[in-house]
């Protein structure tokens, strides 16, 4: 866009990575998130760790909740705090829903190792022009721990993670139907949820190692 607007302008891309030897699966032991938060390892666990804010949109998660709620293998949890969480926990509790498990945020080395117990990272937004180049940083290191990625953010990260490294799914920003009907299809094949995995790290490896971005910009400040 900026380059649109100021074509003569010099301009680099600086994106956002992920540092891959902090989140390498093979090197992360399961913590025992789902033992001290009553999971089985038969559940399929979406998980949204964050902001529980108002960008997020994350009344669709709830709502999406309520549709799929029959499905007792479905868990979603969502990690964080923020100004939107005791709305989100009174809708929850209005919803009447079983499937939802609010969890309080943690620091952030305990990240990798829960990153390694739940299946999918949920990562919407609301629906919002704004947003058409918004990339979660939450994005890279849930791939990095070779999770499926279930997305809610169109543009340029659906551009990335959906079409291109073909690393989830993805469903209309504020859309709770769209959204449970990719839940779903995710929680009744889990080949899939492993394939989209596999594929999500080695995107992130080729293309959002941060050690890779660091010697990029390093060499065009050198040119410049």
């Amino acid at each position: 866009n900026i380059r649109e607007r100021f074509p003569s302008t010099k301009t680099h891309w600086l994106p956002n990575g992920v540092d891959l030897d902090f989140y390498n699966p093979q090197k992360i032991k399961a913590n025992g998130f789902r033992k001290k938060n009553n999971l089985s390892e038969s559940d399929i666990v979406f998980f949204y760790g964050g902001i529980l804010g108002h960008a997020q949109g994350l009344q669709v998660v709830l709502e999406a909740a309520k549709i799929v709620n029959k499905n007792e293998d479905v868990k979603i949890i969502l990690q964080g705090a923020g100004p939107e969480r005791e709305m989100l926990m009174e809708l929850n509790e209005e919803l009447n829903l079983s499937n939802v498990l609010f969890l309080p945020p943690v620091a952030k080395n305990e990240m990798p190792g829960i990153l390694k117990e739940v299946d999918v990272a949920l990562v919407p937004l609301r629906k919002l022009d704004i947003f058409q180049g918004a990339i979660p940083s939450k994005i890279f290191e849930a791939l990095a721990m070779k999770k499926a990625l279930l997305l809610g953010v169109d543009g340029e990260a659906r551009h990335h993670f959906i079409d291109k490294a073909r690393a989830g799914l993805f469903f209309e920003p504020e859309n709770s139907i769209d959204l449970a009907k990719n839940i779903i299809e995710l929680a009744n094949n889990r080949a899939q949820i492993a394939e989209m995995g596999e594929r999500a790290r080695a995107y992130v490896q080729t293309n959002f190692n941060r050690d890779n971005i660091s010697k990029d910009f390093l060499e065009i400040l050198n040119n410049n």
